[in-house]
């Protein structure tokens, strides 16, 4: 939170302007979220009369209400339709197209609620307005209220009535119920400015800022947002010692860092937790895995045992019948060789006959021819 302190109403309006006048320089056609009341009179006043004097345009803002009083007709001047209708709307140029407001008069207000927190979600708010009640509500959103809440039927509390009965000629005539904005639906804003004036919510200021951090305040929730600008009176600052909310920021601050590393720390230990489940899961799967292995090892060798047996058992057949196709060959080459040799014999004893018989002619006819020569 920012906190900007100033000492009157026209000094509140010229710091508030600024924050506006920030985002319709980035934005011309940003959506803003509107308050009613008397605090943010003077905002509206320095926007009206800005828009005369140097044209600042709105002709393409979108705007939302936070609230608005069941069975107020949006005519009647104590209805906050009325409200923005004769303090800002028809004092600049905005298309009465782009204004939205809950209707309090719609027959079937639950619809209505519906209807109007899907426009909020669709249209997100770049600034949205707060004032603050004497009992730290923000928009109707009384105290205990539950943040989650989207906008709804609010029953007002009997000093929220009695702080609006001015709007009304008879305080009795306060309604009890009014449609609002929902907390965590203000909380989508991507800015927020509160405007606070008075010692009568200086109560209420300081709960938000220092109080507890609960639905005692619903302006505590605030605390939850990244980028708030409170703009206040010294009336309405004055319980605040911010030497003393620094240090409970800080306390805040470390608390929720603790909170934080806790968190971590848990979803760590989460996490090493499901590591470890899944490690012993991969050990079991990986044990069960080498055991079906160990038995399917086991398996193969017993059948290659087996297998090795029948081819044993083969080849000793085969070398059998081998052995005896062997000793069958031999014998048949032996008798072959022994008939060979046989019939080198017979030749060889041929042969010699043969020599024998032409020698003995041979020395026959020499004799022959001896003889006959000694007879010449």
């Amino acid at each position: 939170m920012r906190f900007a302190i100033v000492k009157n109403a026209k000094e509140l309006a010229e710091r508030a302007f600024l924050e506006i006048k920030k985002v319709l320089d980035e934005k011309p056609d940003a959506v803003i979220g509107f308050a009613t009341g008397s605090t943010p009179i003077p905002l509206y006043d320095k926007m009206a009369d800005d828009h005369k004097r140097n044209g600042t345009s709105y002709k393409d803002v979108r705007a939302f209400n936070l609230d608005e009083y069941v069975g107020v007709d949006p005519g009647d001047k104590a209805s906050f339709a009325r409200f923005m209708q004769d303090r800002l709307f028809s004092r600049i140029d905005i298309d009465p197209a782009n204004t939205d407001i809950p209707n309090g008069m719609a027959e079937d207000l639950s619809a209505e609620c519906e209807r109007y927190s899907a426009a909020v979600k669709e249209h997100p708010a770049d600034i949205q307005i707060l004032g603050i009640g004497a009992n730290g509500h923000i928009a109707f959103n009384e105290p205990y209220t539950k943040p989650e809440e989207p906008t709804h039927i609010a029953l007002l509390t009997a000093r929220t009535r009695a702080d609006n009965a001015a709007a009304f000629k008879d305080p009795s005539l306060v309604p009890q119920y009014a449609l609002t904005m929902g907390i965590d639906e203000i909380l989508t804003a991507k800015r927020i400015l509160l405007l606070a004036m008075g010692e009568n919510k200086a109560q209420a200021i300081y709960d938000m800022v220092m109080g507890r951090d609960d639905t005692s305040c619903p302006a505590a929730a605030l605390r939850r947002h990244p980028d708030v600008t409170v703009v206040l009176d010294r009336e309405a600052a004055g319980l605040l010692t911010f030497g003393e909310w620094e240090r409970a920021a800080e306390e805040r601050e470390a608390r929720q860092a603790a909170e934080r590393a806790e968190e971590e720390l848990e979803a760590n230990e989460s996490d090493e937790a499901v590591d470890g489940e899944t490690a012993e899961a991969a050990a079991d799967e990986a044990s069960e895995a080498d055991e079906d292995a160990a038995e399917e090892s086991a398996e193969d060798e017993d059948a290659a045992d087996e297998d090795a047996a029948e081819e044993d058992v083969d080849s000793d057949g085969e070398e059998s019948e081998d052995g005896e196709e062997a000793d069958t060959s031999e014998a048949e080459d032996d008798e072959a060789e022994n008939g060979e040799d046989a019939a080198d014999e017979e030749a060889d004893e041929q042969a010699d006959e043969q020599a024998d018989e032409q020698a003995d002619e041979q020395a026959d006819e020499q004799d022959d021819g001896a003889d006959a020569s000694e007879e010449k």
